[in-house]
């Protein structure tokens, strides 16, 4: 490949969003490309991105617009396309893609070798609206406290808006996100709503409320079929829908990432700030920071595939049957050669393990025709198929995650690192490591080590521990269906009630010198798992039952 140096300044174009099409057109063609984009703000905009974003707010799309933002025939805008480039570099330090409408701002499809740095996402208009909480009246006979919500002049609303998909309020005196219902309202005009709220003994007026105005849309960054990407100090303020999805891509390395609130905000992307799918090689995430999206920092997974027919004993249709589809709404299918494990969804045990010998994906009819190098047993109703040839090595080292949504990290891969980051007011545990059948996200994970991290009250809505939890997520989970799970030298201080640490349906365990801060008596439970190895800090009581192989500091409990 040429290496060569081209200016944004060296295109010219009637908008932004053209200047930048013709500027990764010339990347395109001259592999090896370096682009140097100066610092200031790019007005980034297209007429179905603006129509796209008053169907959402006029209620026009319905009370839930994901049902049409989120499937494989939604119509949308491409921002910033690398769609078949081959070594670009993208320098953007000081450059902010200012977006109007809703879109996907940057799509790094079907190229490899590309890096981009320095890169800010945000929106004119943002894709949740902010508001005050005023004239808080005291709470009535069914504990709901009746009060104003006024918002502010730059995020008016319509009467028919999407107004309580995914809420919080925010006390900018404690800096902490209150979790209450909004359990209905009167739209009074577009600045605006008579409200009623649960009861909370942090309200008071002058309270900020947040509220997003969808859940999953097309995502800040689009990472798919591209292999060997680096995104280097890239910010998104927001998104409406995740900020980076990632899917069937190879080694993606990133590093110093923000998912943020802009200035004088508290809320971010509107769902996961990042998403990973169907992945190989390496991807890592260093010195990166999360704080206020609407769901989890990360999620890594493949799909459990449900058998939907059998064509002969080797041969069969089979399905992912997510709720919503999957992230990138694109179909998932494994290539020629990739290993494929047969699991019970009932209770997430493995069956067996099959070569792909064919595949002919069924894209319009989202599933796929799968050959496999040995017959299927006779009986599938309750077993799923997962492609475990695409599971990652997944590093998180140094990085930081504050007054979100649901879990931080949320693992369900076969090789993990979580090392030396910290969690501080999340809405669910800090970490979690679970498959979870009842959304057909697996696999279950084993070889992950946890060490050195530090978590402050996290899991104080929801959770079995505020710390970190391991467990096969179903129903009727049984026996030890996930393996060699390594948590040691982590700081835990708990919410009120809860535990440290929570482990279940695991062979292999080793829980060492983990400091707990706990009121609940105990601050590790392990339960239903074989070969346990624990050492307490000051000989912090433990909960241990239906365990096998138990050693608990030094003692042989078997």
């Amino acid at each position: 490949m040429n290496e060569t140096t081209v200016h944004l300044t060296d295109f010219t174009a009637a908008a932004d969003i053209e200047t930048f099409a013709a500027a990764m057109s010339y990347c395109r063609e001259h592999p090896g490309t370096t682009l140097i984009v100066p610092p200031g703000t790019y007005h980034i905009t297209s007429d179905l991105a603006k129509r796209a974003m008053n169907s959402v707010m006029t209620g026009e799309w319905g009370r839930n617009p994901q049902r049409i933002m989120f499937n494989p025939k939604y119509e949308y805008t491409r921002g910033i396309s690398f769609d078949g480039q081959r070594g670009t570099r993208v320098i953007a330090n000081g450059a902010v893609l200012m977006i109007e409408g809703f879109m996907e701002p940057v799509s790094v499809i079907n190229c490899s070798d590309i890096e981009l740095c320095g890169l800010t996402i945000d929106h004119l208009r943002k894709p949740y609206s902010r508001g005050t909480i005023l004239d808080l009246q005291p709470a009535d006979a069914e504990g709901n406290r009746e009060c104003v919500i006024e918002f502010d002049e730059e995020c008016p609303i319509c009467e028919h808006s999407p107004l309580t998909l995914r809420y919080i309020f925010y006390d900018p005196e404690t800096e902490h996100n209150i979790y209450t219902g909004l359990h209905g309202y009167t739209f009074v005009d577009e600045y605006h709503l008579r409200a009623k709220i649960g009861d909370h003994p942090a309200l008071h007026d002058g309270m900020l409320f947040y509220t997003v105005h969808s859940f999953h849309s097309r995502p800040g960054i689009l990472i798919e079929n591209a292999k060997n990407i680096r995104l280097t100090d890239v910010t998104i303020h927001s998104q409406p829908g995740m900020g980076i999805v990632g899917n069937r891509s190879e080694d993606v390395i990133i590093t110093g990432l923000k998912v943020v609130p802009s200035e004088g905000h508290h809320m971010s992307t509107d769902t996961d700030a990042t998403h990973f799918t169907s992945m190989k090689g390496l991807l890592r995430f260093e010195n990166c920071v999360f704080d206020g999206q609407g769901d989890d920092f990360t999620n890594v997974h493949s799909y459990y595939q449900a058998i939907i027919a059998r064509e002969d004993a080797n041969t069969c249709i089979m399905q992912e049957k997510t709720p919503d589809g999957t992230h990138a709404q694109t179909l998932d299918y494994p290539d020629i050669g990739d290993t494929l494990e047969l699991t019970n969804r009932k209770t997430l045990r493995t069956v067996g393990h099959y070569t792909v010998v064919d595949c002919v994906p069924m894209h319009d009819d989202w599933m796929c025709r799968v050959t496999l190098d040995k017959p299927l047993p006779e009986d599938t109703e309750d077993l799923v198929l997962s492609d475990i040839t695409r599971l990652p090595r997944v590093e998180l080292v140094n990085c930081t995650a504050t007054r979100h949504f649901a879990r931080s990290i949320l693992l369900k891969n076969r090789d993990a690192l979580i090392e030396n980051c910290t969690f501080r007011d999340v809405m669910g545990p800090a970490i979690v490591a679970a498959a979870e059948a009842w959304w057909y996200e697996g696999v279950c994970p084993a070889n992950i080590t946890i060490r050195g991290n530090k978590i402050y009250n996290c899991a104080e809505t929801w959770g079995e521990a505020a710390g970190i939890v391991v467990k096969a997520d179903s129903d009727q989970a049984e026996g030890c269906s996930i393996f060699n799970i390594t948590i040691e030298d982590n700081y835990i201080e708990c919410p009120n009630g809860k535990t440290g640490i929570f482990v279940r349906n695991t062979d292999g365990v080793t829980i060492r010198n983990n400091t707990i801060v706990t009121n609940v008596g105990y601050g590790i439970h392990v339960e239903g798992c074989d070969n346990v190895e624990i050492q307490t800090v000051d000989r912090m009581p433990v909960r241990i039952p239906a365990c096998k192989k138990v050693i608990l500091n030094e003692v042989d409990l078997s």
